[in-house]
Order: structure tokens, then C-alpha cells, then sequence
């Protein structure tokens, strides 16, 4: 595979503060292939609605429904789609040290900054504390981009990484890389521990390592334990609300951050209910805004799994309908959005 596009431009070695969307991939189901058009439309809105950083082929992408050539293309569509300098990580689980590491050369070739690493469980029982440490110390050094670590023991046979197995993993990896900078950059806790976020920003300063909450409805709760930032699937449906979150309370306007914090929280239920709830939420709010057409059908999720019912799709409409015409007033008042996030 060789690289479709110019070089991205430089980025920092630790990724950047803020709220990071892992995008949800559009599908032409009647011969089950990526809807390249509509993605690029989707990916470009996302870039321009104050988001700090995308993210392609996470959990939210259905990433291992996906063949290696078609995580190749979509990475390398985002990064010719959003430009050379916006954040782009590329997620690259898989479930050998030797499948990580062909992902990552792939997501390097295609234009990515970073890499997001899941740690091996296919054989959850056998994957000890020994096991990630050791598959994280042979990515780490090999690895084209510096990695940020993705705790979800919910897609990891409830493989759980602890924030001291986490600062080892980092610790290691500082004390063997020729640069004498760890290649383990970050981490997103996914599992929702606000503990670990509290013993990691203790241990690791926010300069060399970056902590993320998983969810966007602890963001203020992890911006005050020592979080950057969040990496956050309800991103998808409001990537402006949640960016102006994140922007009030760096501001130190604390309160207005909250009432729009309680807002978003209330709204991002329908998310916790999987990918299939979060990808209609797209399609009736922001993939509509991105002006894609079509957008229920080509968001259902790949095949084998279904799209939600007629239950779930009265829920999202009723639930997020006021966190969505906040996010239609943000995007026509916050005209700095594209210059806070670049500050």
C-alpha cells in the first residue's frame, strides 16, 4: 500500500488536549462496501465544528468488520479530506503483536499522527497484566507513530489495564526508546475510571502523556481529576456541544460549562446503548448538518448486526432533541470554534 496523500504536517509528539471524535464509517449496504462520498462529507464536518482531533477505525468505526484495505482507505480519505493539520489517530487493535504493527504501518503510509492501541484478548483469560505489558513494550519500539493506550474492557473480553500496569507500560517504554521519549503518548479510559485519570495525572505529567475519558458525561469530572480532554462517541452526534464544553471550562467559565455539561449528559444515554443507537443519532442530527443524504440507511450498522428498532429511534429523537438544537444555535454563534481548537 502506498501513501495517497502529501505528508500531514508535523504534529507534536503528545497529542493535544481537548475532545477527539471517534468517527462512525457510512456504508452502501446493497453491495456491502464504504460509502467513500458520504464519509468524506461527514469527516470534513467533523473537522470544522470544533473538534481537537479526529479519529478513524476505533470502536465506533465497527473497525474489525472491516478488511485491512478498507482501513487503509478510510484513514487515508480522512487525512486528504480534513487537510494536512488536523490531529488525525488511527486505530489499529487487532490481535497479534505482528497484526498491530502491519495496521500501523498501513495508518503511517495513509497519513495518520498518532496510533490508537487496544490490547490483545481474543484469549481473554490468558491475557494477563504480563501479557498487555509485554505486547505494548514490542509495539511501542517498533512503532512508526507514538501510541496512545485504549482501555475498553467491553470489546477486550473485560481485559482491564490498571493505571499502575498503564504508568509501567509508559515508564518502559521512556527507558528503551533511542529518543529517550516514551512512544506511548496516552490513553483513553474507556472503562470510566475517574481514579485512574486522579493516579495518572499524579504520575505522569499532561506535557509527556496525554489522559482522555472515554465518554463524553464525565468530561468536566475528568477535566477536574487531571484529564486533557475526552475521546467521546456522542462526539459524533454533537461534536460542537461537546467541544464548547471543553472550551467554557478552559475558559474558566465553570458554570456555563456545566449547564451545558448536564445537558449533554442527559442526551448521551441513548449512546450507551451501543454502536447501532449512536450511528441512527447521526443520521437524524449530525451526518444531516454534514448534508449527506440517505444517511439512516447508510449509517445501519455491517452485517451481521442490526439497526435499532422503532423504540430506540422514538428514544433518540425524544431524548437528544434539545442537545441538538443547541448544536445547530453553537454552530451559527461559536464562529471561533476552528481557531480555539488550533489554541
Amino acid at each position: 500500500m502506498g501513501s495517497l496523500n502529501p505528508a500531514p504536517s508535523q504534529q507534536p509528539h503528545v497529542p493535544s488536549p481537548g475532545v477527539w471524535c471517534p468517527a462512525v464509517t457510512f456504508f452502501n449496504h446493497a453491495d456491502d462496501t464504504v460509502d467513500h462520498a458520504s464519509q468524506a462529507k461527514y469527516f470534513a464536518h467533523l473537522a470544522d465544528s470544533g473538534l481537537n482531533g479526529l479519529i478513524v477505525m476505533g470502536s465506533n468505526a465497527e473497525a474489525f468488520l472491516l478488511t485491512r484495505e478498507e482501513r487503509y482507505e478510510l484513514i487515508a480519505l480522512a487525512r486528504k479530506t480534513i487537510g494536512p493539520d488536523f490531529p488525525l489517530m488511527a486505530g489499529v487493535g487487532a490481535h497479534s503483536t505482528k497484526q498491530t504493527l502491519e495496521l500501523a504501518e498501513d495508518a503511517h503510509k495513509a497519513g495518520a499522527n498518532y496510533l490508537l492501541v487496544l490490547p490483545p484478548a481474543y484469549f481473554g483469560k490468558a491475557t494477563s497484566m504480563n501479557v498487555v505489558k509485554r505486547f505494548f513494550a514490542e509495539v511501542a519500539k517498533k512503532s512508526p507513530l507514538p501510541i496512545v493506550i485504549y482501555n475498553f474492557p467491553g470489546v477486550t473480553n473485560g481485559v482491564d489495564i490498571d493505571s499502575e500496569t498503564i504508568f509501567q507500560i509508559y515508564e518502559e517504554s521512556k527507558k528503551s526508546h533511542p529518543s529517550g521519549k516514551s512512544n506511548i503518548v496516552g490513553v483513553k479510559l474507556t472503562c470510566g475510571s475517574v481514579g485512574k485519570i486522579t493516579r495518572l495525572a499524579a504520575q505522569i505529567p499532561s506535557s509527556e502523556f496525554s489522559t482522555y475519558g472515554g465518554q463524553s458525561d464525565f468530561l468536566i469530572g475528568g477535566l477536574a481529576a487531571g484529564s486533557v480532554g475526552c475521546v467521546a462517541a456522542f462526539a459524533n452526534v454533537f461534536p460542537t456541544l461537546t467541544s464548547k464544553i471543553y472550551a467554557l471550562y478552559k475558559e474558566g467559565k465553570f458554570d456555563e460549562a456545566l449547564k451545558l455539561q448536564q445537558l449533554a449528559a442527559l442526551a448521551e444515554r441513548p449512546c450507551k446503548a451501543g454502536v447501532a443507537s449512536t450511528k441512527y443519532a447521526v443520521a437524524v442530527f449530525s451526518a444531516r448538518l454534514a448534508g449527506v443524504e440517505g444517511a439512516e440507511e447508510k449509517l445501519a450498522p455491517r452485517h451481521p448486526y442490526e439497526p435499532v428498532g422503532e423504540a430506540v429511534k422514538a428514544s433518540v429523537k425524544s431524548i437528544m432533541k434539545e442537545a441538538g438544537d443547541k448544536e445547530e444555535e453553537l454552530l451559527k454563534t461559536w464562529t471561533d470554534r476552528v481557531k480555539g481548537r488550533l489554541n
